[in-house]
């Protein structure tokens, strides 16, 4: 199985299943907000060394590279290989 990566690690294309989340409340508060929680694939659309864009549940959305880095995942086809 893949190792676990943040989602600025992933290049623009990627489809990437969420694995697991920060223990920060208010991080965690925020991203649960917009649809990533653990266990949803989203596809990342760019992330170019600043903001990375994303698609998740049908929505494209922009979040800071800090906030991103709190957010580990897999690429999607690994996990499904795995299952």
């Amino acid at each position: 199985m893949a190792p676990l990566h943040c989602l600025a690690h992933f290049p623009p294309g990627s489809r990437v299943r969420v694995e697991s989340i920060c223990d920060c409340p208010k991080a965690r508060g925020r991203l649960f907000a917009m649809g990533i929680t653990p266990g949803t694939v989203i596809e990342i659309t760019a992330c170019c060394g600043g903001p990375v864009c994303l698609r998740a549940r049908g929505t494209c959305l922009s979040i800071g590279r800090g906030l991103a880095e709190k957010v580990m995942g897999r690429l999607a086809e690994d996990c499904v290989q795995a299952a």
